[in-house]
């Protein structure tokens, strides 16, 4: 029987967001291409010229705004007209769609119009719907996971974990295939470089990341660490609420917020502690940057990616989720204790290989090449 070439991947990716999810989704763009395999790419707030290459294209979600829709949904919804289109002039023989976001509505075009789909799993499926913003949507959101993922040819999970709870709402173990995030790039050797008494945290400012909780957990021991300041870097909807917490603890001279930054290298080199106070994750990229800028990690043990990234707490320290007092604890430590910090920082940089951009872009081109020809 003859084998369907793979010549075109088109990636559903309505929401994009910047921070490590960009940086996957532009590493896997670009090593498709390399291998000659035209993309499109659907998305919103995608600037043009990222990406120079004459079999890559890109289908902007136009912003809409919807009184009663939130504006994820409503991005998704105008992407899968978007996809229906694109799959109308393409061959389902040789055409395959990777959803990395609002796989749902994918999944349902796709099936719909006989193409087939791989979506990916980046978040523990459970923990993401228990701890949600918006209970009534997140719920709604399981369900269709429920109904449609089975429905998909393949999911990638981006951990085990991720995977384990996929398996837990009755998804299909057969077709749930864990692939870390193809992220790394280069490994750095051991930084020798000056630290100073910083602690660093990274991350969008949502309930997801559980900044207030580090915030008081800081709170509890700074006159134990005179000498120590709290770097907080990222953005988003709680801006406001952290920066009033921070003046309300008179900590303004000691926490401080830095938005949004690009370039974090200096950042990870000149920090003495990494703290991740997650309540889940859907991996946890900044832990690879902490690791691989020889930075010891703290971080809570949610889930689904930190404690396989630090190896089951071989390669840095665990805390509970919500627990201000015990992380407090733990932040103590690992400054009194800093040499077995290090060592477990170590540790984990030594195993830091399998989240190998290279490794992993080739595990989701085996799959995909794979699935094709089902």
């Amino acid at each position: 029987m003859k084998k369907n070439i793979l010549k075109k991947i088109i990636i559903f990716y309505p929401s994009f967001e910047r921070g490590g999810v960009e940086i996957i989704l532009l590493n896997l763009i670009k090593f498709f291409l390399k291998k000659k395999i035209e993309i499109v790419l659907i998305t919103s707030n995608f600037k043009k010229g990222i990406i120079k290459n004459k079999i890559f294209q890109s289908r902007i979600v136009k912003e809409r705004s919807f009184l009663i829709i939130p504006d994820r949904i409503s991005k998704a919804l105008t992407a899968s007209k978007i996809l229906v289109n694109e799959l109308k002039k393409s061959n389902h023989k040789n055409t395959i769609v990777l959803s990395l976001q609002g796989s749902s509505l994918a999944i349902l075009v796709s099936k719909l119009l006989g193409f087939k789909i791989i979506v990916r799993n980046a978040e523990d499926a459970i923990s993401s719907t228990f701890f949600a913003e918006n209970k009534f949507q997140s719920l709604i959101v399981l369900f269709l996971k429920i109904i449609l993922y089975n429905l998909s040819d393949k999911i990638i999970s981006n951990s085990k974990g991720s995977g384990n709870s996929l398996k837990k709402i009755f998804i299909k173990e057969k077709k749930i295939f864990p692939i870390y995030n193809p992220y790394l790039k280069k490994i750095y050797k051991n930084s020798r470089k000056k630290r100073y008494k910083y602690l660093l945290s990274v991350g969008r400012l949502t309930k997801q990341k559980d900044f207030n909780n580090l915030i008081i957990s800081f709170s509890l021991i700074k006159d134990q660490i005179p000498n120590y300041k709290l770097i907080i870097i990222g953005d988003g909807q709680l801006k406001n609420e952290l920066q009033s917490l921070i003046e309300n603890l008179d900590l303004k001279k000691r926490i401080i917020l830095t938005g949004w930054k690009k370039n974090l290298k200096k950042y990870y080199l000149s920090s003495k502690l990494f703290v991740l106070n997650s309540l889940y994750e859907g991996f946890g990229n900044v832990l690879i940057d902490a690791i691989n800028y020889d930075l010891p990690i703290i971080t809570t043990n949610c889930k689904s990616g930190p404690n396989e990234i630090i190896n089951y707490g071989k390669g840095g320290f665990l805390t509970p989720i919500r627990n201000p007092k015990l992380l407090s604890k733990q932040i103590l430590f690992c400054i009194k204790n800093y040499k077995l910090a290090q060592k477990k920082s170590l540790y984990a940089k030594k195993n830091i290989k399998k989240f190998d951009c290279q490794i992993n872009c080739e595990k989701y081109f085996k799959l995909i090449s794979k699935t094709i020809n089902e």
